[in-house]
């Protein structure tokens, strides 16, 4: 019974651990599409005007 239990815990650990770098690359992905049009939006932006972009 305490080795299953024990594999039970170490594949919630495995499951967790990927769905976690599933959700990080997924986060990664989506702030590279966003990107151009934040900056897009910064040098449309009128109050914004002369603004260095880094």
């Amino acid at each position: 019974m305490a080795a299953a239990a024990k594999a039970a815990d170490a594949a919630r650990e495995r499951t967790a651990q990927y769905l976690l770098a599933m959700r990080l690359e997924h986060l990664h992905e989506q702030a590279e599409k966003d990107r151009p049009r934040e900056l897009a939006a910064r040098l449309l932006d009128g109050d914004r005007a002369g603004a260095v972009i880094t």
